[in-house]
């Protein structure tokens, strides 16, 4: 039981002497508030030099006083009426004394008796002890005292819960004559009511105990040992400054590992359970004399570190092996934990020679002649070992041979063996080819050395089997080698006589011994029939019958032959295998029918490719063989057969690369083998890259290509090299690789395929598509485009075309359906139609019978679900060149990348069914490289994909765009209506007027901006669509999409607090900044951002907009534009600043036609006027005139 102890004489005079000061203070204020006023008349007759003392005495009081040093940083909440802390002392207890009393069943006359013994101070209470018990959840409490009766002492004890005395025992006279002082409670004596009432006092006066149980009590306890250990640690211990020393001992074979630990003293580590268990908890220990030692892990040493992760490790195995025997009742012993030293074997031997490192540790070798230390440091190499041979004589009789074995001991880990170098103290790692040679003595060998005898009719088995092994990795000694030459039987020499007739293979197989000759179906027989010849190596021939009928596994006895029966399969891997054994381990001799047959022999595939009429012409031959005979090899190759054989009886081998080619070649093209092999195939046009990718990876086909082939693969490869030039107007706009993007789409267009490009967010896929549809233009192949992007980015498109492009008349495709039809059938009057995904869907009946020489989806993961109505609608238009534009192809399933070629190529990539069958599924659930491979052929030329690390040398430290959206519906309508009424306002009022309003104008301006942004910042009600911020959501998806991380700033807080929920929905990971949030917040929080991966850190401008380092992003959105650029500016450097590794894309996101825009085109050409409007509270207004707010707000 934990205690808590209070010793008083007794309680009531404690609490009497507490009184008195509170009432003599109480007298003393009253003498003083008497006394003032006399004492204010004698300070008025005061002299003056009086006054200067004093004076000077105040002065000195306030050099002295206390000032606080970080007011309000640690004030107590504060409660309305000021008494929260005194109802937290007095207004609670926990124990229940009413209870207590029922509890105890005083009767009057006992309580009386008590009352007595106190007024009489007979009853002393000494100690009070609160703790928790294992059988008992809440806090117990124990309350001991003392009787005085006629000059003799005894004791009392109450135990008691919260409202129940659960034991009493008094050794008072009456109660003595009663076993062990046990008392009825109905007849509990004076003694035990007595102490009672000193206890309900100290409960009062104390309120001890609370209702924590003893779970709680111990996490706080645990919390509260740990935040002293690791006060004790910053006192104790700097950081790094603890070593810990390990010591290698060798004792009677085994290895051992012990520590030492201190800073400039070290100390042995007795415990290494302990040990962990200290570090831990960050404890402190004491060693030595009185050394004391903080435990915690940042105050040792990084190799320090190492070696306590390695003990935490070797620990706790040793503590589950301890539980698994406990738990089984086994026998028991002592864990190696539980000591000073860990045994090293196993994993434990490996991760300690990792450990070890080039410093080395010290090492101690105890043996019966005493002990040797050193520094052991580690290495690799095999150990130097002796074999020692000699002849073995019995009565000079030769026995055979003495076999020694001198080598060092040998240590196994779990991977591989160590040994100890004794000259240069290296505890070396053995290599795998020295255990796999000298396995079978290092498992009998006795500590470093091994012994034993071969006799006479051993010695060839272990001279010509195992000594011709072993002699590569150990040192061979042999001490009079003739002697044991004359008793040396002659080694194996075998011999093998090959036959075939009718389809079957027949071995005759002999083993010589000298002049002897013995047939190797001897072995087949029983003993008794066969002998026992002394001189042969049976297990060698047994060895070579076994590997024999692996491939001729029937015997003729009467012919003394091994043979296949017949059975194709078995000739086949014969000839491929079994020869060549047989070669390698004897003499071969064979007859001319066997010489007749010939070995497997690959196939020559021809492959002819040529272009006419916009197809692709495919020819299959082989040479020497028929149609029909090709046809029948492929099925056998598709059967998953090893050969085929000809009707000739000639095999061929279909481990080919070849066959593997052409099967890829008719499951891509959707052809049976006799389809394919029946003449001319004729292919769609798109093949030709793919096709010429298989024929570049296979070198054993002969392939010849026509001059059209080999132009257009040419043009294809040499893309940047293409003749193809960009606008003159643009040459100096783009960057060289956007130009060879151009250029890549270029010839696209010219082989009359499809393509998507796929270039990193901001690097400029728009500017490049533009470039094309200008050339087209400029060059006079003329001809009509739509595009079709998100509602977003529409006129974003119409503003890029104005600004790059002015030359190409375009129309967006907006408004009512009236409007739209009417522009769409005036297509022919327009080089480009902007429409978006949505309106396309509507408007798909006025688009048919129109065809468009381009067609150009943007962010096109807009189609990536192939059965939604917009993947639908931009595949019914009729148009003659297709490209997609998107930063991420594939957000998640593979499917998506199918529909969009589905709109570039229909049926590049087959049906769905098809591609999800053979794709999909093989790639993504049972995870085949195979159909990874071949899918990263077909659709890799297409797709032309540039991350911004990849064209760092051509892009400027910023890449800075605007994104116009447009207002519509209701939105539209509110700010028509909002800037119909400040115009109106502006133009009822004279100069003099204005000037006077010029706060309220600043304010109206302020709620036009709100509009622009979303209505629901200054409209509560506000339920219709808000384009700027399905706008940003739109950029924020792609830019996570695309593995970017951004930020966003606005100067209203209520914006971001609208995009939260809206993130959240989309699962996208977010941090905010604003005025509100403490400096330490903001700091933690810019620190797991640049550490962590966040996505999304929504920034409220005039908070973030200095002071945070946030080089964790490389996007930055604007999304209100803040009108002073300078302030603008310094936002953006909050990514983009010293320590940014990659280059930083800012948006900045306006609202077509409204005062965002006009502000923004003053900005180029008024920058002074722009700065005075919106730059501050209206201090800088002054200049700005009646007519300045007119005109920015025509619409």
């Amino acid at each position: 039981m934990e205690q808590k102890k209070a010793k008083a004489n007794s309680a009531g005079e404690e609490r009497e002497n507490e009184e008195k000061p509170g009432r003599q203070q109480e007298l003393e204020g009253q003498k003083l508030q008497q006394q003032e006023p006399e004492e204010k008349d004698a300070k008025k007759q005061e002299p003056a030099p009086e006054k200067i003392a004093e004076s000077k005495e105040s002065a000195a009081r306030r050099e002295t006083e206390m000032v606080v040093l970080n007011p309000g940083a640690f004030a107590p909440a504060k409660e309305a009426d000021g008494q929260g802390a005194k109802r937290a002392r007095d207004s609670y207890s926990y124990f229940d004394v009413e209870a207590l009393r029922r509890s105890l069943g005083l009767t009057p006359d006992t309580e009386k008796k008590g009352l007595a013994h106190c007024r009489r101070r007979e009853v002393v209470l000494d100690e009070t002890h609160f703790g928790y018990t294992y059988y008992e959840d809440g806090i117990l409490g124990d309350a001991e005292g003392r009787g005085i009766w006629k000059g003799e002492v005894f004791p009392i004890q109450m135990v008691f819960s919260r409202d129940r005395v659960l034991n009493v025992e008094c050794h008072c006279p009456d109660c003595q004559k009663h076993f062990y002082g046990w008392y009825d409670r109905k007849r509990n004596c004076g003694w035990t009511a007595a102490l009672f009432c000193l206890l309900e006092e100290y409960l009062d006066f104390y309120r001890p105990g609370d209702a924590t149980d003893r779970t709680g009590h111990g996490l706080i306890a645990s919390f509260q040992e740990r935040r002293a250990n690791r006060i004790r640690a910053d006192v104790d211990a700097e950081e790094g400054s603890l070593t810990l020393r390990p010591r290698l001992t060798q004792k009677d074979g085994r290895l051992s590992l012990s520590f030492r630990v201190g800073s400039e003293k070290l100390f042995v580590v007795k415990n290494l359970r302990e040990f962990c268990q200290n570090v831990k908890e960050s404890a402190t220990d004491t060693y030595g004399s009185g050394t004391r030692i903080n435990h915690r892990m940042g105050n040792f040493t990084e190799r320090g570190k190492e070696w306590i992760r390695f003990i935490r490790q070797v620990v706790q195995e040793e503590a589950q092996f301890e539980q698994r025997l406990v738990e089984s009742q086994s026998w028991s012993r002592k864990a190696v934990g539980k000591s000073g030293a860990l045994e090293l074997h196993g994993w434990r031997l490996d991760r300690f020679y990792e450990l070890m490192g080039e410093d080395g540790i010290e090492y101690e070798e105890k043996t019966g002649e005493g002990k040797r230390k050193g520094i052991l440091t580690c290495g690799v190499e095999d150990p130097a070992v002796i074999l020692r041979i000699r002849p073995q004589e019995e009565k000079n009789v030769f026995q055979g041979i003495r076999v020694e074995w001198d080598g060092p001991r040998f240590f196994e880990g779990s991977q591989t063996s160590y040994f100890i170098e004794d000259k240069s103290l290296r505890l070396c790692r053995v290599d795998p080819k020295f255990l796999e040679a000298t396995a079978p003595f290092l498992e009998i060998a006795d500590r470093s050395s091994l012994s034993f005898v071969i006799g006479r009719n051993n010695m060839a088995e272990f001279y010509y089997a195992i000594l011709p092994r072993l002699g590569e990795y150990v040192e061979v000694r042999e001490e009079d080698a003739a002697r044991t030459e004359r008793y040396l039987p002659p080694e194996a020499q075998f011999v093998f006589y090959l036959d075939a007739q009718r389809g079957n293979i027949t071995c005759t197989a002999h083993v010589r011994y000298g002049e002897e000759e013995f047939s190797l179906t001897d072995l087949l027989l029983d003993d008794m029939e066969a002998g026992m010849e002394p001189v042969r190596q049976r297990v060698r021939e047994a060895e070579i019958v076994y590997r024999l009928r692996q491939w001729l596994p029937c015997l003729n006895m009467e012919r003394d032959e091994f043979h296949c029966g017949g059975e194709a399969d078995l000739v086949y891997q014969f000839l491929e295998n079994g020869l060549d054994f047989l070669l390698g381990v004897g003499e071969v001799q064979c007859t001319r029918r066997f010489q007749n047959l010939n070995r497997a022999r690959k196939i020559r595939i021809s492959v002819g490719v040529s272009v006419s009429r916009g197809l692709l012409n495919l020819d299959i031959s082989a040479e020497d063989l028929s149609r029909k005979e090709l046809l029948q090899i492929l099925d056998s190759y598709r059967n998953k057969k090893k050969f085929h054989r000809l009707r000739g009886g000639d095999f061929i081998n279909l481990d080919d690369g070849g066959l593997a080619m052409l099967e890829e070649m008719m499951d891509s093209l959707h052809l049976s083998p006799k389809e394919f092999v029946k003449g001319k195939m004729h292919l769609p046009l798109y093949r030709t890259l793919y096709l010429e990718k298989m024929l570049e990876e296979q070198e054993t086909v002969y392939s010849t290509r026509d001059s059209r082939f080999r132009e257009m693969v040419k043009e294809f490869k040499t893309v940047s090299d293409a003749d193809f030039e960009e606008p003159a107007s643009l040459s100096r706009v783009m960057r060289r690789y956007q130009i060879v993007g151009y250029k890549w789409m270029r010839t696209l267009e010219t082989l009359h395929f499809g393509g998507i490009l796929a270039d990193d967010m901001g690097l400029g896929k728009t500017l490049q598509t533009i470039a094309v549809l200008l050339s087209a233009r400029l060059e006079g192949r003329g001809g009509r485009t739509l595009i079709v992007a998100p509602a977003s980015l529409v006129f974003n498109w119409g503003e890029e075309i104005r600004r790059f492009a002015p030359q190409l008349e375009f129309c967006l495709v907006t408004g009512g359906q009236e409007e739209r039809r009417k522009k769409i059938e005036s297509w022919q009057s327009f080089d480009v139609l902007i429409t978006s995904y949505d309106l396309l869907k509507r408007d798909i009946p006025y688009y048919e019978g129109k065809r468009f020489d381009y067609q150009v989806i943007d962010e096109a993961q807009y189609i990536k679900n192939h059965t939604t109505a917009a993947a639908r609608a931009v595949k019914l238009i009729d148009s003659a060149n297709r490209f997609a534009l998107t930063g991420t192809p594939i957000e998640n399933r593979l499917s998506e990348l199918w529909s969009i070629f589905d709109y570039l190529m229909p049926g590049y990539l087959y049906s769905y069914d098809v591609f999800k069958q053979e794709m999909e599924t093989p790639i993504v659930k049972n995870k085949e490289e195979w159909a990874a491979k071949r899918l990263q052929k077909m659709v890799s030329p297409f797709i032309l994909r540039r991350l911004k690390q990849d064209v760092l040398k051509d892009l400027p430290d910023k890449l800075e765009e605007v994104r116009y959206v447009r207002l519509e519906g209701k939105q539209s309508k509110l700010y028509g209506a909002q800037a119909q009424l400040m115009r109106q306002k502006i133009a009822s009022q004279d100069a003099d007027e204005f000037q006077k309003n010029r706060m309220q104008m600043l304010a109206e301006l302020m709620k036009l901006r709100q509009i622009c942004c979303d209505p629901s910042l200054c409209f509560e009600d506000y339920d219709g669509e808000s384009a700027k911020r399905e706008s940003c959501l739109e950029l924020i998806e792609s830019a996570v999409e695309g593995g970017h991380r951004m930020l966003v700033f606005s100067q209203f807080t209520s914006m971001l607090e609208l995009l939260k929920p809206e993130l959240e929905k989309r699962e996208i990971s977010y941090f905010t900044i604003t005025g509100s949030t403490g400096k330490e917040k903001r700091q933690q929080l810019v620190r797991e951002f640049n550490e962590g991966d966040t996505k999304v850190f929504l920034i409220s401008l005039r908070a973030g907009g200095v002071g945070l380092n946030l080089t964790g992003a490389d996007v930055v959105i604007h999304y209100d534009p803040w009108w002073n650029l300078a302030v603008q500016n310094q936002a953006t450097d909050r990514a983009h600043r010293l320590g940014q590794t990659r280059k930083v894309t800012v948006y900045q996101l306006i609202a077509k036609n409204t005062v965002e825009e006009k502000i923004r085109r003053l900005q180029e050409t008024k920058q002074d006027l722009s700065d005075q409007i919106l730059q501050g509270e209206g201090g800088q207004l002054a200049g700005m005139t009646k007519e300045d707010f007119l005109e920015l707000l025509e619409g």
